[in-house]
This record gives structure tokens, C-alpha cells and sequence, in this order.
């Protein structure tokens, strides 16, 4: 438990606000849209990462900030399909 312990704490504070986005979005997508609404949340994290990131450079391009912000919304695909 201690070794997993250690391993959270070692997350990122910026990853964490990623999910943390990530499952608010994912919820509101869901909640209007439905499953399907969970495309919602691949849209706006490839815009964030791409435009605001990429194109405007306010930010730094980071696969792992897609994969951190997507982590709910297939979290919430695993949960529905069980």
C-alpha cells in the first residue's frame, strides 16, 4: 500500500488537473448527450492540446495532457459496458 501510496504522489499537479477537467467535461457530455456525449471530451482535449496549445502557444503540447484528460471519459465506458 506504501509502494502505491508513493506512486500517487508522485503525479503531476498538471496531469491531475487533466483528469480532474477531464471528468467534468465527461460528465457534462454525458449528462446531454449520453454516451455518445463522450466525444465531447476527445473534442476538447485534441483542441486544447492542438489550438490552445500548439497553434496559439499558450501552452506546452503534451500527449500524456490527451491521455490524462481522456482517462475519465473511457473510465466512464468501462463503468457503463459492466
Amino acid at each position: 500500500m506504501k509502494k502505491l501510496m508513493d506512486k500517487l504522489t508522485e503525479i503531476q499537479q498538471d496531469k491531475l488537473l487533466h483528469f480532474f477537467y477531464g471528468t467534468i467535461i465527461s460528465f457534462i457530455g454525458m449528462g446531454v448527450f449520453g454516451l455518445s456525449g463522450l466525444l465531447f471530451t476527445l473534442v476538447a482535449a485534441a483542441w486544447k492540446e492542438l489550438f490552445y496549445d500548439w497553434y496559439l502557444g499558450y501552452g506546452n503540447p503534451d500527449i500524456w495532457d490527451f491521455n490524462w484528460t481522456m482517462a475519465p471519459a473511457i473510465m466512464f465506458i468501462i463503468l457503463y459496458s459492466i
